[in-house]
């Protein structure tokens, strides 16, 4: 999102439509998410990770085009195709790692996505100071197109799963499939628990990373290089984060303690993001932002092992689409909230309301641990 003031300033709409790109990315997932029946047994795991970063590099190419409305179509198979990794890599990881590693390896898999959040904030954000920033759009595009020329090279070196069923592109397009999702939920014991927890820590983290930018420059006055700089810093933290919340909890044995953890840890960096100030020094506002990703963006690994766990032996993508659905609806509704509120109201009431839902998950999945102790 570190383009997303400077993509919707070309189009001629207000800053808070930054909320929009992002509910439309978040809308985009959740639909492959309902759709995943229909896709990952048919296409498999790795064909499935090809077509996601096809999807993912032309739709984010196109909004070099200034259209309007075709920035709103990518930003929805943006989402698809980021979508496909999340079944795509459980289930690769599930097949091929040992089950008393996977909150570190679940954790160093996610630790790539604020990696490349904090690449777009360094790269990117030095292209648009000094150049065209549709040049950038270049670097964006470029590591997704790697990414298809090393899953290519290594597609014969691991197991996946056989597809089961034959591909038909319109069948993603049925809208009963929407109601998968829900029954997974009720047959799989446990999945729903994890899956409410993480909605309000989706809540939090969807706010964040889609207003940082706009936030800073907007409503504090931040340039945008400096302001790409501190996202950098809040996706390199998180980065790091992740690791090492994947190796504790692998540890001590139990990812939803972490879990727990990190549900009082998360208001804790929304207080850290609002005592930003465009007068502190360099410094201070590096090593803020460097707790506000690390509070607050570092527990992705853990939930998703968290549910290749309650899957047990049944069909890891099926509940990873399915509980991963509910948390890309509160990445798709929270920033539009988000949006609301601080337009209407202000930051400091956006914050606040994500903090609650943050808080309530925690208490939620503590009182979760207590009850089947």
């Amino acid at each position: 999102m570190v383009l997303a003031p400077v993509i919707i300033a070309s189009t001629g709409l207000p800053p808070e439509a930054v909320g929009l790109i992002g509910g439309l990315g978040g809308f985009g997932a959740v639909w492959f998410f309902a759709a995943n029946s229909a896709i990952l047994p048919s296409l498999g795991s790795l064909n499935s990770l090809f077509l996601g970063c096809l999807l993912a590099s032309c739709a984010a190419a196109s909004f070099a085009l200034q259209l309007g409305w075709l920035g709103f179509l990518a930003a929805i198979l943006v989402g698809f195709g980021y979508a496909i990794s999340a079944p795509a890599g459980s289930i690769i990881l599930a097949a091929n790692t040992p089950k008393k590693f996977w909150g570190t390896l679940f954790s160093l898999r996610m630790a790539g996505v604020p990696a490349g959040g904090a690449f777009a904030g360094l790269v990117v954000a030095t292209i648009v100071a000094q150049y065209d920033w549709r040049i950038s759009l270049v670097a964006l595009v470029l590591p997704s197109c790697l990414s298809l020329i090393f899953l290519r090279s290594i597609a014969d070196e691991i197991y996946v799963p056989n597809p089961s069923v034959k591909f038909s592109i319109l069948s993603i397009f049925n809208p009963k499939l929407f109601l998968t999702p829900f029954q997974v939920l009720k047959r799989i014991p446990n999945l729903a628990t994890i899956t409410f927890v993480s909605i309000g820590f989706a809540a939090v983290q969807g706010s964040l990373f889609t207003f940082f930018t706009t936030y800073l420059t907007d409503a504090l006055g931040f340039s945008l290089g400096l302001a790409g700089s501190l996202y950098a810093a809040v996706q390199l933290s998180s980065f790091f984060g992740r690791i090492i919340v994947g190796f504790a909890a692998d540890f001590i044995g139990s990812t939803r303690v972490l879990l727990v953890a990190l549900g009082g840890c998360s208001p804790v960096g929304l207080v850290i993001l609002y005592s930003l100030h465009v007068d502190d020094s360099l410094m201070v506002l590096f090593v803020k932002c460097s707790l506000i990703g690390s509070m607050i963006a570092s527990w992705n690994g853990l939930f998703l092992a968290e549910v290749t766990r309650v899957a047990g032996s049944g069909d890891v993508g099926e509940s990873t689409a399915a509980s991963t659905f509910f948390t890309f609806l509160s990445y798709m509704v929270a920033p539009l909230v988000f949006g609301f509120v601080s337009f209407y109201f202000s930051y400091y009431h956006a914050f606040a309301l994500m903090g609650c839902l943050v808080i309530l998950s925690a208490l939620f999945l503590l009182k979760s641990i207590f009850d089947s102790s």
